[in-house]
């Protein structure tokens, strides 16, 4: 029973491992000179390649997102001549993960090439786990309003319950958005 419960605990912590955030950026940019922003509608990838452009319970989760995160960092949102534009890219695909271990490794476990697997002490068998999970995929690009080059992107990937979940979009948002601005 310890056995079990100590594998279940090492496949929780190991599926909060799987939670990635990359940055990259153009490293020729002064982001000071940023104070404005503007967010625009992103796009939604759902099973099958399908695109959703009009998820309204997606655009406003990440815009409250972003919009939270942007003023604490000091820029105001404006509609009207934006020195950034702030668009998004999300997706999901389910995921599965097989792992094993074996239950009776017997005495000579580093030895069992020779006497077979367990040694000489009788069957030997592996246990199997089969986990099934979603995993969510959320880019946010930031745009210059005036050249409409790539300034900053964030890429997000991590297992979610729910895929509109305003959880998963604001811990993403606040991971991404601890790198900007850049430090050059």
């Amino acid at each position: 029973m310890k056995t079990k419960l100590f594998f279940a605990a090492l496949m929780l912590l190991s599926a909060a491992a799987m939670a990635q955030v990359h940055v990259d950026f153009d490293k020729h940019i002064d982001f000071k000179k940023y104070k404005t922003f503007k967010f625009e509608s992103g796009k939604v990838i759902r099973k099958l390649g399908v695109t959703d452009t009009d998820n309204r319970f997606m655009d406003a989760n990440v815009k409250e997102a972003v919009t939270r995160d942007l003023e604490a960092k000091g820029l105001t949102p404006s509609d009207t001549h934006p020195d950034l534009i702030i668009t998004y890219l999300a997706g999901a695909r389910e995921k599965q993960e097989v792992q094993n271990y074996i239950s009776n490794p017997g005495f000579f476990y580093p030895y069992y090439r020779f006497y077979g697997l367990g040694g000489w002490w009788g069957p030997q068998w592996n246990n199997f786990w089969v986990s099934r999970y979603e995993e969510g995929t959320l880019i946010i690009d930031i745009l210059d309003a005036r050249t409409d080059q790539l300034v900053w992107r964030s890429y997000a990937v991590a297992q979610i319950n729910n895929f509109n979940e305003a959880k998963f979009v604001e811990k993403e948002v606040s991971k991404s958005f601890k790198h900007f601005p850049p430090k050059v």
